[in-house]
């Protein structure tokens, strides 16, 4: 005989829930970050990832465009365009000089026209030679001494330093190319350089244009500057 379970039974078994309503507890809202996480920690790393790329890049090919103004004073001033790719020993070395400031106060004291302006030695101090990056010493440069071009002066094959001179007419190439490391161009200023050549020309104490110290043209400053 079964017996029943009344009001007041101590009767504790299973309450079975099943269907049972429950109200549902709000979501606390969530914050700026909780709601666009995703796409902030996408973006930070893609940043990162960008920044990376350039940097490698920057480390495997440095300054590969770079600008070099000369102030002439009064005569103005020429920009030139190094190029690194062609030269690379030799475009390191005319950069780091000029942002050592080596040629601040120095002069051009060849100047032919038709031909060169040269100059940039400094007398009183000793600066390490470099390899002659041309043909005639194993070396591929691909840049023509066509107008405009800047290359460096030398008497052996890897004795360049600091002397450099500026193509004035493309008639040059035929006694310069292979046999001198050209490494730019002229940007803007060679009006300014035919200028220098013919005034130095006024004073040369030889047919290639040479001049004595007093009649040199000096260059003011010598910098890196920028050209978006």
């Amino acid at each position: 005989m079964s017996k029943k379970k009344g009001k007041n039974s101590n009767y504790k078994g299973e309450v079975d829930t099943k269907g049972l309503p429950f109200r549902k507890e709000e979501a606390p809202e969530k914050s700026f970050f909780q709601k666009y996480q995703n796409i902030i920690i996408i973006s930070i790393c893609a940043v990162l990832a960008i920044a990376l790329i350039v940097g490698i890049i920057l480390v495997l090919n440095p300054r590969n465009d770079v600008f070099v103004e000369f102030d002439f004073g009064d005569y103005g001033k020429i920009v030139v365009e190094i190029d690194r790719e062609a030269a690379p020993i030799t475009a390191d070395n005319f950069i780091s000089l000029v942002e050592s400031g080596f040629y601040n106060g120095l002069a051009i004291n060849r100047g032919e026209p038709g031909f060169v302006i040269q100059g940039g030695e400094n007398k009183n101090t000793d600066t390490e030679p470099i390899k002659g990056e041309f043909y005639l010493n194993g070396y591929n440069n691909p840049i023509s001494h066509k107008r405009g071009v800047i290359s460096m002066a030398r008497d052996d094959f890897d004795s360049a330093t600091s002397q450099f001179f500026i193509v004035l007419d493309d008639s040059a190439a035929t006694d310069l190319d292979g046999a001198y490391a050209a490494f730019g161009y002229v940007f803007e200023g060679m009006d300014v350089a035919d200028k220098i050549a013919e005034e130095l020309y006024k004073h040369k104490y030889n047919d290639m244009g040479f001049v004595n110290d007093e009649d040199a043209i000096t260059i003011v400053s010598a910098k890196i500057v920028n050209y978006n």
